[in-house]
């Protein structure tokens, strides 16, 4: 699997800051891995006007009690499936 674009440094910035979100993030791509094919159908609207046709997973953060909550839910990653293997273009909180 490989980490492109925005997602390589978010996630390297995110595990600096939080070493606890290794563990989501690790999740995240093993999900992505063992069943790409289970992501939801998104697009990306590239610069030069295409659409770039992804898939999104989503894992939980449960980490935090919510009153403790550090306002997101779950980390999310939009992928694409390709010849060469699996690419994650970006990486978020939601």
């Amino acid at each position: 699997m490989i980490c492109r674009n925005l997602a390589s440094p978010w996630e390297h910035e995110q595990v600096s800051l939080y070493p606890e979100m290794a563990l989501f993030i690790d999740k995240l791509k093993s999900l992505i891995e063992k069943h790409p094919e289970r992501g939801l159908p998104v697009s990306i609207f590239l610069s030069d006007g295409r659409t770039l046709l992804c898939k999104k997973h989503s894992v939980r953060l449960t980490l935090f009690p919510p009153r403790y909550s550090i306002g997101y839910d779950f980390i999310t990653a939009i992928y694409l499936i390709g010849n060469d293997g699996i690419t994650i273009v970006e990486m978020e909180y939601k």
